[in-house]
């Protein structure tokens, strides 16, 4: 179990905990007591991380009671989960009297109960395995077992010893709650020493590159440290059981795109180029990265701590009263007595007439915006820099006019399946050098079309998929293999279906010997709902038949294995 999924299940018994409070009003627990590593910003926080509880990267402790020696072990009544096992914890070391006979007495109940199994550790420490799912079996623990503890607490007059009181429980949950704004901070750090921002996912057909991205995005979200990461996605384990809510946030916040690369695709979709119109004209339109990257650029600026009005708010401050009432907001150029209107606008679009009534040019918000927050023009030289330079000057006499907050830095995302299928250097033309994780945010080029200068920002990730049966990845693209972090995803027999097993494996061995490793069925394809018959000769069998081209007696070979008869 990695800690990803160790937090996970933190998370699930503390939110089953609380839960069960909802309807029980005078149940209590103890979580963890204290942040840690306050010197460091808490960057190696537990309680941070997501150990709500007491443990370690093995197991969890659920305690219920307050008298828990946490350095010894001399004293415990607790829940234990470990990836394998689930069991109570009773330890009762250097004890007498009404305590000691307390102690008797719960090992005494438990060892009656028909759901556990007793294993006696050693003289004072006994664990009492329990073999139901996990909820079930914190259910039997806070409501059976604790009733009973709870009464011989009371028989034998140690409340002020064991029970947790209601305002003790709120300020450990008060705690807790403080870790969003701490994580906050830590995040932003995390993400700012994770210096990988190119990552390949790269194996044969059907071992989960595709399905992967969404476990390894999140997790770069969540700022877990680069080993942890890599180390997870190449473990290429179920992906089901992580948070997907933190995903779902960033495609809600327009801040992730995916695409599919293929040998049409070209340049002017990708970064920029000009288009047809409706009209049968043609217009500069940005491709999907370039928007990307703007957008992300734009966050950046606006993370950086300044006392001036956001650039929207200057926008309208300017336009939105006179366009709303149908009036024209009048523009002076440079240009002796020469001017411009502008008569509409939209989250995109600044529509103008010019001075001879011309109204088939138009300004870009998100290029506008660009120059505003840089301060100056150094996008547009010629062309429609005359119009835009006039109205950036008078946006820019009200940036200082009001105090703003910072906003919140956050990571951009684009994901491109099958990225070997393209024709990288007429994708990313002169952009491929400044994709380099040392050229971000400094580097900069003017680009063929627009003339514009253009960076690629440090918080943007290129998340990219690549399957290594269509092109070895040793006669890849040479830029492209240097300028990536490669991560190799292979098939995991351990999500195939035991019904699917053996086939799995005797079909890879054969392919490998055959073919190379390169070429091994994913476990994609004995998954999600099998039928055997159908995955062998709708799925498989053809896959063989285009590996065997022109080779029967190999072909054959492998229908044999996959007991199919031509």
């Amino acid at each position: 179990m990695n800690e990803q999924e160790l937090i996970n299940k933190h998370q699930e018994i503390f939110n089953f905990l609380l839960k069960y409070k909802k309807e029980h009003t005078t149940f209590v627990f103890l979580p963890r007591k204290k942040h840690n590593d306050i010197e460091n910003n808490h960057l190696n926080c537990r309680l941070c991380k997501g150990y709500t509880f007491q443990g370690n990267e093995n197991y969890i402790f659920v305690p219920l009671y307050k008298k828990v020696d946490t350095n010894n072990h001399t004293q415990t009544i607790g829940f234990v989960y470990t990836e394998n096992k689930q069991y109570i914890e009773i330890v009762f070391n250097n004890i007498q009297g009404n305590e000691k006979t307390f102690y008797d007495e719960i090992n005494e109940y438990l060892e009656k109960s028909d759901k556990v199994i007793v294993e006696r550790i050693h003289q004072c420490k006994f664990q009492y395995t329990l073999n139901e799912s996990l909820e079930k079996n914190l259910l039997y623990f806070i409501s059976d077992v604790k009733v009973r503890i709870d009464s011989l607490i009371i028989k034998y007059g140690l409340e002020k010893e064991y029970f947790i009181s209601e305002k003790e429980f709120q300020d450990l949950l008060n705690k807790i709650e403080m870790k969003p704004r701490i994580i906050k901070d830590k995040e932003e750090n995390m993400k700012i020493e994770l210096k990988t921002k190119n990552i390949m996912l790269y194996g044969a057909p059907g071992v989960g590159k595709t399905h992967n991205y969404k476990r390894l995005i999140t997790m770069i979200e969540n700022g877990s440290d680069e080993k942890t990461i890599f180390d997870t996605i190449s473990k290429n384990e179920n992906t089901d059981n992580f948070d997907s809510s933190v995903f779902k946030n960033i495609e809600k916040e327009n801040r992730l795109e995916f695409v599919t690369f293929h040998q049409s695709y070209s340049y002017e979709d990708f970064i920029e180029g000009f288009r047809p119109q409706d009209n049968g004209n043609i217009k500069l339109e940005d491709g999907i990265f370039k928007i990307l990257c703007d957008d992300a650029k734009i966050n950046l600026f606006k993370s950086v701590d300044n006392k001036e009005i956001l650039f929207n708010d200057a926008l309208n401050l300017i336009l939105k009263e006179k366009i709303e009432n149908q009036e024209n907001v009048k523009i002076d150029l440079k240009r002796n007595n020469s001017f411009y209107n502008i008569y509409d606008y939209n989250d995109k679009t600044i529509y103008f007439e010019k001075q001879n009534g011309d109204k088939s040019h138009t300004l870009s918000l998100k290029t506008l915006e660009k120059m505003y927050y840089e301060g100056t023009n150094n996008i547009i030289n010629g062309g429609l820099a005359p119009y835009y330079n006039p109205l950036l000057e008078e946006l820019l006499k009200l940036k200082n006019k009001s105090k703003v907050e910072k906003s919140e830095l956050k990571n951009f995302y684009i994901v491109i399946d099958e990225i070997n299928r393209g024709n990288i250097s007429k994708i990313f033309g002169e952009l491929i050098t400044l994709i380099e994780e040392d050229k971000r945010d400094d580097y900069e080029v003017t680009l063929p079309y627009s003339k514009e200068k253009f960076k690629i920002p440090s918080n943007l990730y290129i998340i990219a998929t690549m399957n290594s049966t269509d092109k070895s990845i040793a006669t890849i693209d040479i830029a492209l293999r240097r300028r990536f972090t490669f991560l190799k995803m292979e098939p995991n027999i351990d999500l195939v279906p035991d019904i699917a097993k053996e086939l799995f494996s005797k079909l890879n061995e054969f392919i490998t010997n055959n073919l190379g490793e390169d070429y091994q069925l994913g476990h994609s394809y004995f998954m999600q709902g099998l039928d055997l018959e159908f995955v062998k000769e709708y799925k498989i069998k053809p896959l063989l038949e285009e590996y065997f081209y022109g080779d029967d007696k190999k072909y054959k070979e492998a229908l044999y294995i996959l007991n199919i008869k031509e």
